[in-house]
């Protein structure tokens, strides 16, 4: 389950259960977004103390998740898997599910990044062309942009009507002017526009920022031409592009359309063959039915023909006939029994009677005789039974021999653990008792020099005898690190050769493990043969 889910850890042939189902609990609380306080350094041969503290700190963890399964820490350390497996498939179940919903996230985010910073080649034509005809459209709707001609003078406080047509005269609009003239006209009144204009007076912005009134007829024809061209060729592109979508939503809808059609077809041949022995086997059981109908129709016409009282009476007559042929059969079976009983018993007293007295007497002893023996060896026999019921009864099961194992492995585990850590603590022992008389030494070495330094250096003589001795020293301190040097290199072959034993011992344990599992199947295998053949023994 733990391989299926993603923990390939768990192949791994040299690591124990306890270690796989640990370490499988430990990574689906990672994948979960939550997090174990755990040692992410691996330590082999935990003992039972460490590995109740490890499993503890897993269990502490399940309840923040809603996990909706109960368990114990020493369940997990005594590998019960009764209450370990359901624990494990919600852990794996819950994994499956949040990782689906990462890929899912990153996936959304991926693809967002890549149409920000990178497009298609068809995209970035098509938005060349859009940038390029949108710079167009601005610059000719700039063009057509209301510009203001006239500026007041100062404010005046004429009406409403008078405020909105001087507004219009700013910005050039002659056509609202002379529009509503004509309409005043009509009605008897007339619009003073050379009254309005005194007040108004011209900006610069006709000067530099009117291109229009610059632009004769001929020219705006132009540009009106060319504006509505741009326009053209846009909807063109924009229609280009519907039907290029639509073509390939069209060409991805036949595709599906094929395959489905395709699938189809394969079904539809399947259920053919299948609907023709149908109709095969349909034909065969109409005629059996034909034949039973007609059988049934010649029994029910024979029988109408009869008395009612008749047939049901030669019914029970035919039923007790039977039951008496039975009952004939057996007791005829009985009889014969009986009979070779009463012969054989017949034969042995016509025997006993044709003997003279004493030799009845000796064959009636002799009977005793073996009567009694038998009743001996029966009683032996028993006795012995006995005894070997009593010996299997001592003799514990597969389960709890499992037990017993397990708790002895256990128990070698922790012993094992302590005797590496004190074996431990005397290495260090030694090696900080070696130190500590190499610094003594150097120690030592350094006061004598300090004080022969100041007498040897007074004279020649004592300068030689001095650096005779200094060298001395020399040599001495180079003949020790030797040695060490020396162990050292000695202790690493030996390590080396131990590694190398350790791996061969490794695969040996490998191989006793798999041939323990054969034979514990092969052991349950034959109890299985062994309850089978008392079954049918029992039968």
């Amino acid at each position: 389950m733990l391989v299926a889910a993603g923990y390939y850890r768990a192949r791994i042939k040299g690591l124990s259960s306890f270690d796989k189902v640990v370490g499988g609990m430990t990574w689906c609380i990672e994948c979960c977004d939550y997090d174990v306080d755990v040692d992410l350094l691996f330590h082999e041969n935990l003992t039972i103390g460490q590995k109740i503290a490890l499993v503890e700190k897993i269990v502490s963890v399940l309840p923040h998740m809603k996990c909706p399964f109960q368990i114990e820490p020493h369940q997990i350390q005594g590998l019960e898997f009764l209450s370990i497996h359901p624990v494990i498939q919600w852990l794996v179940k819950k994994s499956v599910e949040n990782r689906t919903e990462r890929a899912q996230r990153l996936k959304k985010f991926a693809i967002g990044q890549f149409h920000n910073h990178y497009q298609y080649r068809t995209d970035k034509e098509q938005l060349e062309k859009i940038r390029n005809a949108s710079t167009h459209i601005k610059r000719i709707q700039e063009l057509y942009n209301p510009i203001r001609v006239y500026q007041r003078k100062e404010n005046s406080h004429e009406d409403e009507k008078t405020r909105v047509r001087m507004t219009l005269l700013e910005y050039g609009d002659s056509t609202a002017v002379s529009a509503s003239s004509e309409n005043r006209a009509g009605a008897g009144e007339e619009f003073d526009v050379q009254r309005l204009l005194k007040n108004l007076s011209l900006t610069n912005e006709t000067i530099t920022c009117s291109p229009t009134h610059r632009l004769d007829a001929s020219e705006r024809d132009a540009m009106h031409k060319h504006y509505t061209e741009l326009q053209q060729e846009m909807e063109t592109d924009a229609k280009q592009l519907s039907e290029q979508s639509q073509l390939k939503m069209l060409e991805a809808s036949k595709i599906a359309l094929d395959r489905k059609f395709q699938s189809n077809l394969k079904v539809n041949e399947e259920i053919e063959v299948e609907k023709q022995k149908q109709q095969q086997q349909l034909q065969v059981l109409e005629e059996q039915k034909r034949q039973l109908e007609a059988e049934i129709e010649q029994y029910k016409t024979i029988e109408a023909k009869a008395d009612p009282e008749l047939v049901t009476k030669v019914h029970d007559m035919l039923k007790q006939h039977d039951q008496l042929k039975k009952e004939e059969a057996e007791f005829k079976e009985f009889c014969r029994q009986d009979l070779a009983k009463l012969q054989k018993q017949i034969d042995e007293l016509e025997a006993f009677n044709a003997q003279t007295p004493e030799e009845q007497e000796a064959a009636v002893a002799k009977e005793k005789a073996h009567i009694k023996e038998l009743k001996l060896q029966i009683a032996k026999k028993n006795r012995g039974i006995v005894a070997i019921q009593r010996r299997l009864d001592a003799i514990p099961d597969h389960t709890e021999l499992t037990q017993y194992q397990r708790r002895f492995h256990e128990l070698y585990n922790e012993m094992s653990a302590k005797h590496i850590e004190t074996k431990q603590y005397y290495t260090l022992f030694n090696t900080l008792n070696d130190k500590k008389r190499y610094l003594e030494k150097e120690l030592s070495l350094l006061n004598s020099i300090c004080e022969t330094y100041n007498e040897g250096m007074t004279s020649a003589q004592g300068r030689e005898e001095f650096i005779k001795q200094f060298e001395a020293i020399v040599a001495g301190v180079k003949q020790t690190e030797q040695k060490v040097r020396q162990k050292y290199n000695e202790e690493c072959a030996r390590r080396d050769a131990l590694t190398t034993e350790l791996q061969s011992l490794h695969e040996l344990q490998r191989h006793y493990a798999a041939a323990v599992k054969q034979l514990t199947k092969e052991c349950q295998r034959c109890e299985q043969l062994q309850q089978h053949l008392k079954s049918i023994r029992r039968n």
